[in-house]
């Protein structure tokens, strides 16, 4: 009898484990990913541009010192949608551009479709650049509930018109799912998009977990490439008139209402009650176009090179990440972590079972970042372009780095950006962050106070200021393979491929294996058909032509 009333409550107690584990409400993940931001471009590395709110985000919970990410805005989303390397998706080159059919695979299931499939809500608001030529391959065809903002890979701060200079077509692009939203016009996308996300937010039935992808314009230049669009241009030459570069200046502010727009989001999850079950990621796509084509005069300083290169400048990420679920908070990350990772990381923190998934180049970084334990992924694929020839990868638990091939020449690999130490640039301001709207809602959470001895050395932990003399600029030539020991040299100043050929050997057969599972790149060639003029200068889903509001009676191609 003694032992059947035993094996009952055992029962008893692994039942009732289990149900509480299926209670357990999931998550609510906020993901926002600024665009073109450099490395150099926020508080917790210069005191040129205070980042206030970010910087709270990572001293509260976890700054990643060494998170990758792909080179370019496509590739980059693609790797965090899919936590696939690029190469799965045919998406491993250069960004999409405005009339191209190329565009994700449609039997690659995406984050927000996993996510639905435990409950989720999802939505997305701002840049989406992963295809449009078929309503298909949009947001909402994809697994999101919504998708307010733009289709292709950037659009004007104020008329939200695309205009591709190189192609001499340009045309309206802010949607609402599929509507056209002309009446936004005039008003500042960032604070548009901040807007909406605050109203998705406040709807949100709070039994269910909410998914919720922000993807600003900002620090992308708009327009044409070339505007960098601030709701007071003389303000903010005012207010940044220690930066000597003029663009600079208003990048700066641009950086600013981003961050300033991260801190309405914590404080409505706040009032909602939210901000106690969320994980709050930020991160920029890829670093910034300091030179060339598109250029925002953002920063990778120190750090060679910049975006669309292989180099560190292009790919060595900003990130930071806050939750009260990280069982460990207030520190520097420095394992080895990929933008794929997310997915299977953000799965796992829901409660999935990882099988879900697939086979996917993710791993699940959750006990990583809240125990920071030894990160599963040793390596990562930085990137092959069959096209342009350009590879590289990262081993060993992220010491060595070889890197093949130079974009455009090597135009783009040396150094470039501004250090933000000059003699005028004002001192890190600590109390900024204290009062931060980030900071405060937190605060109110978790009751555990930064401090600025704590600010100070995590500071200092991120520092990389020391691998690079800003007057030592030595030239390199990758067109034949060149290693870095990134351990010892982040700033990739010396090609070290001469000392240890068969580092660089074991590297190379590497790339070799994925150059088996390479799915080539699609056709890059604009379609004509796409020319807005046809649709009521609006970009529109071209490939299902019976869906778009046609121009009556025009026929003008470009």
């Amino acid at each position: 009898m003694k032992i059947l009333l035993l094996i009952f409550l055992t029962s008893l107690i692994q039942n009732s484990s289990q149900v509480c584990r299926v209670r357990r409400p999931r998550p609510h993940i906020i993901v926002i990913m600024g665009d073109d931001m450099g490395h150099n471009d926020i508080g917790l590395r210069t005191n040129q541009i205070p980042t206030p709110n970010i910087d709270a985000l990572g001293y509260n919970g976890v700054v990643l010192d060494r998170y990758y990410v792909q080179n370019a805005c496509t590739p980059s989303r693609a790797a965090f949608l899919t936590g696939n390397y690029p190469i799965r998706s045919a998406m491993q080159g250069l960004p999409i551009v405005a009339g191209e059919n190329r565009s994700l695979p449609l039997n690659m299931p995406l984050m927000p479709q996993h996510l639905k499939n435990l409950g989720y809500r999802t939505h997305i608001v701002g840049k989406w650049h992963l295809g449009s030529a078929y309503r298909s391959s949009t947001p909402t065809e994809k697994g999101f509930d919504s998708h307010f903002g733009y289709w292709n890979g950037f659009t004007g701060y104020y008329d939200y018109f695309t205009d591709f200079n190189s192609t001499a077509i340009e045309g309206f692009d802010l949607h609402d799912r599929f509507e056209t939203e002309r009446g936004y016009q005039g008003q500042y996308a960032t604070r548009v998009f901040t807007e909406r996300a605050l109203d998705i937010i406040e709807g949100h039935n709070t039994t269910r977990p909410l998914f919720l992808l922000m993807t600003h314009l900002a620090a992308h230049a708009g327009r044409d490439g070339t505007e960098l669009g601030v709701p007071n241009e003389v303000e903010a030459q005012r207010t940044y008139s220690y930066i000597q570069d003029p663009r600079r200046r208003l990048y700066a502010e641009i950086v600013a209402e981003l961050d300033r727009s991260i801190g309405q989001v914590v404080r409505k999850l706040s009032e909602r009650q939210m901000l106690e079950n969320s994980i709050i990621l930020f991160f920029s796509d890829n670093g910034a176009p300091t030179v060339g084509p598109y250029t925002n005069s953002g920063s990778n300083w120190p750090l060679r090179g910049i975006k669309l290169t292989n180099f560190e400048g292009g790919i060595r990420g900003t990130a930071t990440i806050f939750s009260p679920l990280l069982k460990k908070r207030g520190y520097v990350n420095k394992e080895l972590i990929h933008v794929s990772d997310w997915l299977p990381t953000f799965y796992a923190a829901a409660g999935g079972n990882l099988a879900d998934l697939g086979p996917i180049d993710g791993v699940n970084q959750w006990p990583t970042l809240s125990l920071d334990t030894p990160s599963p992924r040793s390596e990562i694929l930085v990137n092959i372009n069959e096209q342009d020839n350009t590879t590289s990868i990262i081993t060993d638990n992220g010491r060595f780095k070889l890197v093949t091939g130079a974009f455009e020449g090597g135009t783009y690999d040396g150094y470039f950006g501004d250090s933000g130490r000059s003699p005028d640039t004002p001192p890190y301001d600590p109390f900024a962050v204290l009062q931060s709207e980030t900071n405060i809602a937190i605060q109110e959470l978790t009751q555990t106070p930064i401090t600025r001895q704590q600010i100070r050395v995590t500071r200092a932990q991120i520092d990389l200021s020391w691998c690079r003399n800003d007057s030592f600029r030595p030239p390199l030539n990758c067109s034949q393979p060149c290693l870095f020991d990134l351990e010892n040299d982040p700033c990739e100043t010396t090609n070290i491929i001469e000392e240890n050929p068969e580092i660089a050997e074991r590297l190379l057969r590497r790339i070799a294996d994925f150059f088996e599972v390479l799915v080539p790149q699609g056709d890059s060639t604009i379609d004509p058909n796409a020319n807005p003029q046809r649709y009521n200068n609006t970009w529109c889903t071209w490939l299902d032509d019976d869906w778009c509001v046609k121009t009556p009676n025009n026929t003008r191609l470009f």
